[in-house]
């Protein structure tokens, strides 16, 4: 087996314009976190295996459209570990990795000797990631769970036990997002470190161990005896409707300059020599003066005023209007993708952008078992 082997569709190739050019992932992890760490790594130029579930595959091909974002650009072979010739494969094909990723629960793949004593053994160059809800140890360690319960070990969900929203969820998934990029991290300094040491190393990234990671300013400032107001204690630090139906954003979080030029351009110079204590003491009083202000004129209107004050603000879009905003357009973070199926749709590519190097052409996501040898189980 080859790193520069690929399919017609030029997936798993990869270029020395591409940083991660020469790296092969071989990954177990499924649904979220796992492949959105795979699919930053295969963005960058690295040769993405993913190992799926022989008949099903992923859990997640239910949901075509998250599928394919999550896993543009990488092969599938599908291999049951349980099964003495898949899993001769599939100890092949680690053979063959830089990094190792699985995302089951703490123990679960040690019955299938896929464990990391006994993959570094084999090959002690590995980087071997486990991504887990609650991680390799703690009272937590066995339970299963979701997103939300992870957000509310790490005090993500401290503004849903109050006020009106009590009780209900987020709609950002915190810990899948942050696990990801946390072992996306992780993994790239493991590499930088074996460079060093000629060896490889076990990375344990818990989904509730990032929340709290993520927290950590906020719990810090919770434990001050009199924290600050928080900056949604600002009555111009919200979401606004305009005349048209539209919503924009306003984020002054507790600047005093910001405040008053938005008081001059609302029409209410009165309020501008407000100081920040004033101001949160008056919230609900100063925050319905700004909705009925804007409420006036529609968001065009608003956006040329706005840029003209050197104002923070900005659309409120919904997910359906992200891919026309002229921003994220200029930005090319959006492009449309052919699914192996031959429908379409929109897929976010890899945002950081390099002077020296080049991000991976957007190729489709892999049929299950595409790359894989039928007969023998390997990787054409």
């Amino acid at each position: 087996m080859s790193n520069d082997s690929a399919n017609s569709d030029g997936v798993g190739c990869g270029t020395p314009r591409h940083p991660l050019h020469g790296l092969r992932v071989v990954s177990m992890a499924e649904q979220y976190p796992g492949p959105f760490c795979t699919a930053i790594l295969s963005d960058l130029g690295a040769d993405v295996i993913q190992v799926e579930r022989p008949g099903a595959g992923d859990p997640a091909r239910l949901f075509a459209p998250l599928f394919e974002v999550l896993n543009r650009g990488k092969r599938s072979v599908a291999l049951d570990a349980a099964q003495e010739a898949d899993h001769a494969a599939l100890l092949e094909l680690i053979d063959s990795a830089d990094v190792f990723l699985e995302g089951f629960r703490p123990g679960k793949v040690a019955k299938f000797g896929l464990d990391w004593e006994t993959l570094s053994a084999r090959n002690p160059r590995l980087i071997y990631c486990s991504i887990s809800g609650y991680g390799q140890n703690g009272p937590y360690r066995d339970r299963p769970a979701h997103d939300l319960s992870y957000q509310g070990v790490g005090g993500a969900l401290d503004d849903r036990l109050k006020g009106d929203v009590t009780g209900a969820p987020p709609g950002i998934l915190l810990g899948d997002t942050t696990s990801a990029l946390y072992a996306t991290i992780g993994i790239l300094a493991a590499l930088r470190g074996r460079e060093q040491s000629g060896e490889g190393t076990y990375l344990d990234v818990a989904m509730s161990d990032t929340v709290v990671a993520a927290q950590t300013p906020f719990v810090a400032l919770a434990q001050d005896p009199d924290p600050p107001a928080p900056p949604q204690a600002e009555p111009a630090f919200s979401m606004f409707e305009c005349a048209d139906g539209t919503w924009l954003t306003l984020s002054i979080a507790h600047e005093d300059s910001y405040w008053a030029r938005l008081m001059h351009s609302l029409g209410h110079p009165e309020h501008a020599s407000l100081r920040r204590p004033a101001r949160t003491a008056r919230y609900a009083e100063l925050h319905g003066i700004i909705a009925t202000a804007i409420r006036r004129r529609p968001r065009a209107e608003w956006a040329a005023i706005f840029d003209e004050s050197d104002q923070m603000w900005g659309p409120a879009n919904l997910l359906k209007d992200v891919p026309q905003d002229p921003h994220v357009v200029a930005r090319g973070l959006l492009k449309r993708l052919t699914r192996a199926d031959g429908t379409e749709q929109w897929v976010g590519v890899q945002p950081i952008k390099f002077s020296a190097y080049e991000n991976r052409p957007l190729t489709r996501a892999p049929r299950l078992g595409e790359h894989q040898d039928a007969k023998f189980g390997t990787l054409k």
